[in-house]
């Protein structure tokens, strides 16, 4: 008589308490993991902006050293339209409007640096340094004393749109305003070393736009960092506490 060998038996399939088990788990490490992607966005958007201007604003003081020519870096607020909710603005006045639904009214988020030829006019430097997305130059006087006190006496320059100047891309063109300090050509600046609202120290607070709600005029956000930069040799560094 034949007889046949059972090699295996039926495999059970998972029970419903196992794959509940099994989601739990992974909602789990997903609720960890999300945090820290998001403050590593964070992170990276902060830093790519931390890079961009330094290396601008290192670029054209080593323009002005090597040409023997004023250099003049300008710090661009304007209206994002590829931002939702953000408006195109009929004209520059209209950056100072906040549109329904935001806190906040037209943003610095954009430099570029010129030399300044014969008869004064400005030839741009390479090219225009757009911020990502997410990332703005605060305004507040507080926090940027370079953006949030204007004055010629001074040092910094704020002014719109003029004839010889550029027009800038993602739909903005001439709908936008700038603050502009120059950089000599021994290296030195424009801006007092002992005038201002900081008593010569020239600041920008660059920030998250989503926090803008988050902080006061007076402190930075959670998530910061601020570029300086001295008056007498040129010289700049970033000043980070971190993301949180």
């Amino acid at each position: 008589m034949n007889s046949r060998l059972q090699i295996g038996g039926k495999k059970s399939a998972f029970s419903l308490i196992e794959l509940l088990v099994v989601i739990a788990i992974i909602a789990l490490i997903g609720a960890f993991a999300v945090p820290a992607v998001g403050n590593l966005l964070k992170g990276t958007a902060l830093t790519q902006a931390a890079n961009m201007i330094t290396d601008t604003v290192a670029g054209a003081r080593q323009h002005a050293l090597t040409r023997n020519r004023s250099v003049e870096v300008r710090f661009f607020r304007f209206w994002n339209t590829e931002s939702v909710g953000e408006p195109v603005p009929s004209a520059a006045s209209d950056l100072d409007t906040k549109p329904p639904g935001l806190n906040y009214t037209a943003q610095y988020r954009a430099f570029q640096a010129f030399e300044i030829g014969d008869g004064g006019i400005a030839n741009p430097i390479g090219k225009l340094a757009i911020l990502p997305n997410t990332v703005i130059l605060s305004a507040e006087p507080a926090l940027s004393s370079l953006l949030g006190n204007t004055d010629p006496a001074m040092g910094p320059v704020k002014t719109t749109w003029a004839a010889n100047d550029p027009e800038l891309p993602r739909g903005v063109g001439t709908r936008y305003e700038y603050v502009a300090f120059r950089f000599q050509p021994d290296g030195a600046t424009t801006l007092s070393p002992t005038k201002g609202p900081s008593n010569g120290l020239w600041f920008i607070t660059v920030h998250l736009l989503d926090d803008t709600k988050n902080g006061s005029s007076s402190s930075p956000p959670p998530n910061f960092f601020t570029w300086m930069i001295d008056p007498v040799s040129g010289s700049a560094k970033i000043m980070r506490p971190g993301v949180k």
